[in-house]
Formats: structure tokens, sequence, C-alpha cells
């Protein structure tokens, strides 16, 4: 059975990008482990997710794919080293990373896509230069694939970012 591990911010993480993309993993028989820094994740408007283990309980552990659900307001997460070195490990064995929505500025500040295509929300009209710092490519597409990253705009494409991810563990 695949693993697939979902990292949430603990605060202010998009419901629409996590619960959809979990509900396709689910149909599709795929073993979700859900985490964060903290033992609960809480979205903007309250929806609580209980995680079983906190991210730095299962840094030893290596998953099929590790998802990435933030938003703008929880790009913090990108400031904890263990999530980092856990992303790095992840992509040195060439497990799947998807990530949607402002997560991906978080793969950018970390440089652990250099030479890569990537999409992600450009609410500042940033997110080229971010790229471009990170000797990445931005570009301007609702989803993006390059090789074993998996990128989405945001919740408007939600379900053509869990096929995706989908079709890449089968």
């Amino acid at each position: 059975m695949k693993k697939i591990c979902m990292i949430l911010a603990p605060k202010n993480f998009r419901d629409l990008e996590f619960i959809v993309p979990k509900a396709f993993f689910e149909v599709n028989n795929f073993e979700i482990i859900t985490t964060s820094t903290e033992f609960i994740s809480e979205w903007r408007f309250w929806y609580i997710q209980n995680h079983q283990k906190t991210i730095y309980e299962l840094q030893n552990e290596l998953f099929d794919a590790v998802v990435f659900v933030w938003w703008v307001w929880s790009l913090d997460l990108g400031q904890d080293e263990i999530v980092k070195n856990f992303t790095i490990k992840h992509i040195q064995n060439n497990k799947i990373i998807a990530s949607i929505c402002a997560s991906p500025r978080n793969l950018l500040k970390w440089w652990v896509v250099s030479w890569k295509k990537l999409t992600g929300n450009n609410w500042d009209n940033n997110f080229e230069n971010l790229a471009r710092e990170a000797w990445a490519k931005a570009e301007n597409k609702w989803l993006v694939i390059d090789e074993n990253l998996i990128t989405a705009y945001g919740p408007e494409n939600v379900e053509e970012f869990s096929l995706a991810i989908i079709k890449a563990l089968s």
C-alpha cells in the first residue's frame, strides 16, 4: 500500500486543499498520515485536524509522497529545519513532492527545486522572482509536473492536483 504524508500548517491551512486530496487518496486506498509541527492543525474557519504524530516524530520515516497543505499566512513553516530536511530526504530518495498554493514558496526558499519547473499562488506578483532567485522556472499554469515534483496554483484546481498525485503513485 502506498503511503502519503500530508503536512499541514498548524494554523490557517487551506481546508479545501486538504479535504479534497485526502478524500481522493482514501478512495484509492492509499495510507494517509497527516502531520504538522503540532498535534492539531486549525484552518482559518476553525476546521480542526488532529494528528497522531508530529513531523518531529515522523522525520525518520520515508513515504511514497509528501503533500504540503499550507496557505499564505502559514509560510513560517519554511523556517523549520526538520520540515526542510524531511523534504530533502524525500527528494533524494526520488519520492513525490506535491505542493499547492503558497507552499511551493518554501520549496523555493529551501533551494530544493533548482532547475525545476513549478507553479504556485502569486498573490503578491513575486513568485516568478522567487523562482528565478532559486534557479527554478515559474510557469503561469494551474498545474505543473516536473518529474516527481507536482505543484498547483491553488484551490481552484485541487481536483486536478489530487489526480496528478494519484497518477504519479500508480
